[in-house]
């Protein structure tokens, strides 16, 4: 008779996120608006190790990486999660630990991959440690990832995934983001990678060369998030679409939508759609759209009929008043 394996020392999960309102402009100071995505995610297992040291092992939908975080250099962004987090729980040396990662979300299509592993992977540890982080301290530490994979990230991504829950992010400060009906959503994919570090580079050089012109978009993105946050809060669905379709407007005259994702975009409004936008970075990646939520399904089909590879439906729960980071 073999021995039974082990059981695991702790298990943490971490949801997919959209931004509903304020891609790139959330990067000059101007206010965007996150929801998690639940119908992907990232789960994290520790487990006793045999010894051999400190190791990753991570399924992606496109493949497996592994990490030997001894050996791993200092650009490596799961190594750098869990090695903040040792750090912040003062543990010098690494134990003989097997970690196992297993994400559901698609790769480089603007919805928080990275920062899910991150999140995921410092709940994970600080749990086999026996410790118990709150939001803020664990949104802090997947930052150390973020930076790697992203170069100068605004913070909004691990934030969101880390309290999953739609939030208020403005140059650094979070808060809960009331929600005060229940709405759908539908993400839809366009089938095509979007590198976040070229496409905030881009938006930076086209500000260079036209600083007022690119500055006028950023504010007006600014602008429409204040009017679909202050539209969520009360639950008005249809206010919330107007100011996501006219983002997606403002975010194509930065030039980050592709004919892809404005197809998509224009085909779940005609679906039904109160309102749909690119969201994340643009260059390729996913749109989302709002709906009544018995919609959504029908809303997702016409979006796979218009040429999205993968949609998935989720819901923005109705809640009570907002909160700040690392709150009940």
């Amino acid at each position: 008779m073999t021995n039974a394996s082990p059981p695991p020392l702790a298990h943490a999960a971490a949801p997919a996120k959209v931004i509903l309102l304020g891609e790139h402009a959330v990067v000059y100071g101007h206010p965007a608006l996150a929801a998690p995505i639940t119908a992907v995610g990232v789960e994290a297992t520790v487990w006793p190790g045999d010894g051999a040291g400190l190791s990753i092992a991570s399924r992606w939908p496109d493949g497996w990486t592994d990490v030997d975080v001894a050996l791993a250099g200092d650009g490596v962004p799961m190594a750098a999660a869990v090695r903040a987090t040792f750090a912040r729980l003062n543990v010098e040396d690494l134990p003989s630990w097997r970690i196992t990662v297993q994400s559901t979300i698609p790769p480089g299509r603007g919805m928080g991959s990275s920062a899910a592993v991150a999140v995921a992977l410092v709940r994970a540890v600080a749990a086999a440690a026996g410790i118990v982080l709150d939001d803020a301290a664990v949104s802090e530490l997947a930052m150390e990832s973020e930076r790697i994979v992203h170069g100068r990230p605004s913070g909004i991504d691990n934030a969101c995934v880390a309290i999953g829950r739609p939030i208020w992010f403005e140059a650094g400060a979070i808060r809960r983001a009331p929600v005060g009906r229940t709405l759908g959503l539908v993400v839809a994919d366009s089938g095509r990678f979007s590198s976040t570090r070229a496409m905030v580079e881009a938006v930076r050089a086209a500000r260079t060369a036209d600083p007022a012109g690119i500055d006028a978009v950023l504010s007006a993105l600014g602008d429409l998030t204040v009017r679909g946050a202050a539209a969520l809060a009360v639950g008005d669905g249809a206010a919330l679409g107007r100011a996501m379709t006219a983002a997606h407007d403002s975010l194509r005259r930065l030039g980050v939508s592709t004919p892809d994702l404005d197809r998509l975009a224009e085909a779940a409004a005609r679906a039904g759609a109160f309102g749909a936008k690119l969201a994340g970075s643009g260059g390729g990646g996913v749109i989302v759209a709002v709906c009544p939520p018995q919609d959504a399904a029908r809303i997702a089909a016409a979006c796979r009929a218009a040429g999205a590879p993968w949609t998935c439906e989720a819901r923005l729960e109705a809640d009570g008043p907002a909160a700040t980071l690392g709150g009940g």
